[in-house]
């Protein structure tokens, strides 16, 4: 990856959805930006377009049986804390 920057991706409080970013993209971060959930991650921006799987789960809720931990997020002003996985992909491959 020589052409490399940092991007940034909002996410919604869901349990799962794709997110489309460059292929190869490295997930570095997930926080709360100015009351959304966003994740960051470094990509080569002329990589061409791959679809990653997020899910998102609660405190106790069930949580993707070979998902990644990205990161937890307490969202400002709430009590809940949001669990942020990445789902593997159909074909059973996740980046690192």
């Amino acid at each position: 990856m020589e052409n490399r920057t940092v991007w940034k991706f909002p996410l919604r409080v869901s349990d799962v959805q794709p997110v489309t970013m460059p292929a190869g993209a490295r997930i570095l971060h997930v926080a709360e930006q100015f009351g959304d959930l966003c994740l960051w991650a470094l990509v080569d921006p002329d990589a061409p377009k791959e679809t990653r799987v997020i899910a998102i789960c609660g405190t106790g809720h069930p949580a993707p049986d070979d998902g990644r931990h990205i990161g937890s997020v307490m969202l400002h002003g709430s009590a809940l804390v949001f669990h942020v996985f990445e789902a593997p992909r159909p074909d059973g491959s996740a980046d690192t």
